[in-house]
């Protein structure tokens, strides 16, 4: 296949590299076209048995800065269109299936039966850091400017390509919430030492190192899709959920008086962490929301 947003090398051990890299940016970018080809690299991997596995890397400075906004604009227009013509139930339908077409991507991706390893260069933020969760491993360049995180809600949205479902089985509760809360922009060791990247090491040697750990781990698989996975902080009823979420309700209601969208659906969507399909209908209800539409309007 051709692609304009990523170079595909294969090497003689049979471990791809793919080098997200779009032309004409300073900043990679999550855009409709690099969507759609990033789809067709996924089903590339699994269907070769030439294929032992995949990195992915980027071509620039950063890794990149998560989805296009323009994107999401285009999405708004998108929705408001077909809410004239045919009403807003039509309108919803077609939003939800545009909203999951990231997540149901990087799930492919996590269950392909192949090993994908995320070699992250510099800032790695939103759906592109969401990329790197769905990867088995994520090692992280040693750097001052190296950063990753889950900004959304500063733009009044949440994460919604399994981002809220990966970091609630990665880390403990109440880390993971505050986390999602607040858009911090991670360092590379704080990252580590949370548990969301799984190395730390030189930039000249991440890629390599992303390689070896392909050709070792034939089989790797998500820690969810493991029958016997438990959540960090155990099940939501249980003695120890009990302990962390009613109180993380009262704290969400005391900050936000339940004024703003976004926090809320993240603590929903945490809470349920079933599957990254279930981010997918309060991330747009969230989008879609005149708040978070005037929030967005205010910071560009």
């Amino acid at each position: 296949m051709t692609t304009q947003n990523f170079r595909f090398d294969l090497d003689a051990d049979g471990v791809a590299l793919i080098t997200w890299d779009m032309p004409g940016r300073s900043m990679n970018v999550l855009t409709p076209e690099a969507i759609e080809e990033l789809n067709g690299l996924v089903d590339k991997v699994a269907a070769s048995a030439a294929i032992k596995g995949a990195v992915v890397t980027s071509g620039k400075a950063t890794f990149s800065g998560g989805a296009d906004l323009t994107m999401l604009q285009g999405m708004a227009h998108e929705y408001a269109r077909v809410a004239k013509a045919q009403g807003e139930e039509a309108a919803m339908r077609v939003f939800f299936d545009r909203s999951r077409q990231l997540s149901l991507i990087y799930r492919k991706l996590e269950s392909c039966g192949k090993p994908f390893a995320a070699a992250i260069n510099g800032v790695c933020m939103g759906g592109a850091f969401e990329l790197a969760l769905a990867c088995h491993y994520r090692i992280v360049a040693d750097s001052d400017k190296a950063r990753v995180g889950l900004p959304e809600i500063k733009i009044g949205l949440f994460p919604g390509a399994g981002g809220t479902q990966r970091v609630a089985r990665l880390m403990p509760t109440p880390d993971a919430l505050q986390m999602l809360f607040r858009g911090d922009h991670l360092k590379p060791a704080a990252a580590k030492k949370m548990g969301l990247v799984n190395d730390v090491a030189a930039l000249d040697e991440i890629v390599a190192r992303a390689k070896e750990w392909v050709k070792a781990n034939p089989d790797a698989k998500a820690p969810w899709d493991d029958p016997k996975f438990k959540p960090p902080s155990g099940k939501v009823f249980s003695p120890a959920g009990m302990m962390i979420w009613p109180p993380a309700n009262a704290i969400l209601r005391r900050e936000t008086y339940d004024n703003y969208p976004p926090p809320r659906r993240s603590w929903r969507a945490c809470s349920k962490a079933c599957n990254c399909r279930s981010t997918s209908r309060w991330r747009s209800r969230a989008a879609t929301s005149p708040r978070s539409c005037a929030r967005r309007k205010r910071r560009r």
